[in-house]
């Protein structure tokens, strides 16, 4: 029950607010699931909300003094220890980019941009070869056959 207790009833908190109170709500409307910035913004709340979650599940059960022969000290983290914790951050967001990368966030039958077709375009009494872009009136260009 250290976890409601000074000095890590702030930190529980705030792990419930970025956990849950605030993302819960927005992922409500399909308005914001479908917004890759609020589900950006959404997802990088729950994963400091987790990452505080794990450490009031770890810091104040360290802290808590019995009566043993050692002595007990205050807890600082270390610079591997704070690297660890920069790198879990890292590798997550490499793991998202890869999974972007390797399967399409957007199926390509959805994609109309980019999309080529080739033809010719008349320029005065010339007709000459040209790559033209969907989107463009068709009394620009006629069909090469």
């Amino acid at each position: 029950m250290q976890a409601f207790e000074w000095p890590y009833g702030p930190l529980f908190a705030l792990f419930v607010i970025l956990s849950f109170v605030i993302p819960v709500p927005l992922w409500m409307f399909k308005r914001c699931r479908r917004s890759a910035l609020i589900m950006f913004f959404t997802t990088i709340l729950v994963n400091i909300g987790m990452w505080l979650e794990r450490f009031l599940i770890v810091i104040p059960g360290l802290v808590r003094r019995s009566h043993m022969t050692f002595d007990w000290g205050t807890y600082h983290p270390s610079l591997i220890e704070i690297l660890i914790v920069v790198e879990t951050f890292a590798f997550v967001a490499l793991g998202m980019l890869v999974f972007a990368k390797v399967l399409p966030l957007i199926p390509l039958f959805d994609v109309k941009e980019g999309v080529v077709f080739r033809h010719v375009i008349k320029v005065g009494r010339k007709t000459i070869p040209a790559t033209i872009r969907e989107g463009l009136p068709h009394h620009y260009y006629e069909k090469n056959h």
